[in-house]
């Protein structure tokens, strides 16, 4: 009877040939890779974020522009 705590590590040959070979990758290569994800994530987030804000400050601009415009033909008359 085997040990059951025991574990037992099998070398597949490398066969070149085949295609869809699959590598197994250690848990710190997973978090390593997880981690960039992640940040490249938060980069696209943080553009959206500065190119939404930047229509919000524009549209706001616009608006203040108009108002400022309209008050003075107001005082100044036609």
């Amino acid at each position: 009877m085997t040990d059951p705590h025991r574990t037992r590590i099998r070398r597949c040959a490398r066969n070149h040939d085949q295609e869809d070979s699959t590598r197994m990758l250690l848990p710190e290569d997973l978090s390593r890779i997880r981690h960039r994800e992640l940040v490249a994530e938060a980069r696209q987030d943080r553009l959206a974020h500065q190119v939404t804000a930047a229509r919000w400050w524009r549209r706001v601009a616009r608006y203040a522009q108009q108002r400022a415009d309209r008050s003075e033909e107001a005082i100044t008359g036609p």
